[in-house]
């Protein structure tokens, strides 16, 4: 989990693993980024299981 594109450039350029979760809300207080990964909870999970080198959650 990242707030840096290059982790999501890199994923993209050589596939998983690892597995990327870019976070694309910009520098946040703790208890904010904490709310956006809890409301994603289900796509995160579903991303486990997914092919997808890299998930973006706004």
């Amino acid at each position: 989990m990242s707030l840096d594109a290059d982790f999501a450039e890199m994923a993209a350029l050589f596939g998983p693993p690892p597995k990327v979760i870019w976070l694309r809300c910009g520098n946040q207080p703790t208890l904010v980024v904490e709310a956006i990964v809890r409301d994603h909870a289900a796509a995160i999970l579903a991303f486990e299981h997914d092919d997808a080198a890299c998930l973006e959650i706004y």
